[in-house]
């Protein structure tokens, strides 16, 4: 499968024509990594509420950030929340607008290059067959750019700094729940790879499928005059057959996927509360709110990562079947040579 890093399609119509990608990906980073300040502000809380005075949840101690006035804190934690929800909306407006201008390029090359097409190259494949360009496949390109390499990429370096404040937090804790992970992770792996096929098949049997409607509307006249009708029906109930097993098959595999996906956090805070009950002197009610707080945050992020890879593969199959239609050059007639025609000399009278 084409590397969407090096895919020139994508170097050509998202790349250079959004060079404010850095800045709206910034926002949506900073409106991110702000959830784990809201949630050390939590911690900080029962210190400023309860004064208990609890170790490592003097957490915004730790950053040179100290309050003490129950005032200034809520006042803090409003503002922290107004300034999230405005990086938050000026990311996902942005991507959002970028990738809706990004498909409305593509679509509109694909058009102008068909209709320039003779009615010989046109006409080797039907065209219902080229309806899906225009409607699926457009969605799963802007769905790639938008939640596949925007967010995707986001959200790792979200993880990656999550990471770092557990271990700081707790490195048992974090190594324990890593480890979790990490042994779920090849099952994800492993559910993407068979899934690839079943996603061509799903997409190959609707286009034929789309096809036949069309061709069958078109021609409506000519199989109602030719008593061709219970044929083309029984042919439609064949190719919606071959439809409906893929959905199936696809829906199964998907819906494993997403299944795992769903219990991934609890079962992470399953093995963490059995590691604290096996240890229980190894923290306290704070310090396991503030790492409970910070793991729930990386929760979305989480989903976000491990569904990006397939996102990024359905809309890269759908961008090489866009792409293998740019690329369709007109046949060149073969080059005739004609004999030279002799003409007769008039006879001699």
């Amino acid at each position: 499968m084409t590397n969407w890093i090096k895919n020139r399609t994508l170097r050509r119509l998202w790349f250079r024509k959004n060079p404010l990608l850095i800045l709206i990906w910034a926002a949506g980073l900073i409106s991110s990594l702000s959830t784990f300040l809201l949630s050390l502000m939590v911690g900080s809380f029962f210190d400023i509420n309860y004064q208990e005075g609890i170790s490592k949840t003097l957490l915004l101690e730790k950053f040179g950030i100290r309050i003490q006035d129950i005032n200034l804190f809520f006042g803090i934690f409003l503002a922290v929340i107004l300034v999230k929800f405005s990086l938050d909306f000026y990311e996902r407006k942005s991507i959002n607008y970028a990738a809706e201008r990004m498909v409305s390029r593509l679509t509109s090359d694909l058009f102008s290059k068909q209709m320039n097409w003779s009615s010989q190259l046109f006409s080797e494949v039907p065209f219902g067959k080229y309806l899906l360009r225009y409607s699926g496949d457009m969605q799963s390109i802007r769905n790639m750019l938008v939640n596949g390499i925007f967010r995707g990429i986001r959200d790792s370096v979200f993880l990656l700094t999550g990471l770092f404040v557990l271990l700081w937090l707790n490195p048992i804790w974090t190594l324990t729940v890593l480890g979790m992970a990490l042994l779920l992770f090849p099952i994800f792996l492993f559910l993407d790879r068979k899934q690839k096929p079943l996603i061509l098949e799903k997409r190959n049997s609707k286009s034929s499928l789309i096809n036949l409607v069309t061709e069958s509307f078109g021609k409506h006249t000519q199989i109602q005059e030719n008593k061709l009708i219970q044929r083309t029906i029984r042919r439609f109930k064949r190719k919606k057959s071959r439809v409906l097993t893929a959905n199936l098959e696809y829906r199964k595999s998907e819906s494993l996927r997403q299944s795992l996906i769903t219990i991934l956090s609890p079962a992470l805070i399953f093995f963490l509360l059995l590691l604290i009950y096996f240890s229980p002197n190894s923290s306290t009610p704070g310090e396991l709110l503030a790492f409970m707080l910070v793991l729930s945050a990386l929760t979305p992020a989480i989903r976000n990562v491990i569904k990006a890879p397939n996102t990024i593969a359905k809309g890269m199959l759908s961008l090489e079947k866009v792409e293998i239609l740019l690329r369709k050059k007109q046949r060149r007639k073969p080059k005739t040579t004609s004999k030279p025609v002799l003409i007769p000399l008039p006879k001699e009278a």
